[in-house]
């Protein structure tokens, strides 16, 4: 699947145009999913310049982005959350602690468990990749109403419910073959 994209002045599409272009459906969903795929690449991309900038790898940056979202975090919710082993798991965070990235405290609940969160310095850094987002978020989406962001948002929900679906698939064929 495949489709050539010119880009305008300003950053838009030579194909960008209204909702549905007079295209068919089929059109459209093969448009939508290699427009899927060219955003995949992009924040690939996006995402390789941060780590490079912050001086670690892609998982560490993964494993920063998950406890910016869902705050602090037992070494097990990590590992449940990005597909990995325990021991991958402290690894990764020996590097990001070394790295003063993340620190690692008691839980106040139950001194027995130890919780990790994102230390200052990852704000601090985040804070100068991501404020300009927060800053252009809100102009970018100036010209689609209140219901088309809703259907970007569903869209992208199951979007992400497909890839877990999906990864759960594939991690199922993987440990059925060895690999």
């Amino acid at each position: 699947m495949s489709t050539q994209r010119t880009t305008q002045p300003g950053g838009g599409h030579a194909d960008e145009g209204q909702a549905g272009d007079g295209a068919s459906r089929p059109d459209l969903i093969a448009q939508t999913t290699a427009e899927v795929r060219q955003q995949q690449i992009a924040y690939d991309r996006f995402h390789d310049a941060v780590a490079s900038y912050l001086g670690i790898n892609r998982t560490d940056l993964r494993c920063l982005d998950i406890l910016d979202l869902a705050g602090r975090q037992t070494a097990g919710e990590l590992a449940t959350a990005m597909g990995m082993s325990t021991w991958a798991v402290t690894a990764m965070l020996d590097r990001l602690e070394k790295t003063s990235y993340v620190r690692r405290l008691r839980d106040p609940a139950d001194r027995r468990r130890v919780l990790v969160e994102p230390a200052e310095l990852a704000r601090e850094r985040g804070g100068e990749v991501y404020r300009p987002f927060e800053e252009q978020t809100v102009p970018m989406f100036a010209r689609f109403s209140d219901d088309q962001i809703a259907v970007v948002r569903d869209f992208l929900r199951i979007g992400n419910d497909f890839y877990d679906v999906q990864t759960a698939r594939i991690e199922e064929l993987a440990r059925r073959s060895g690999r």
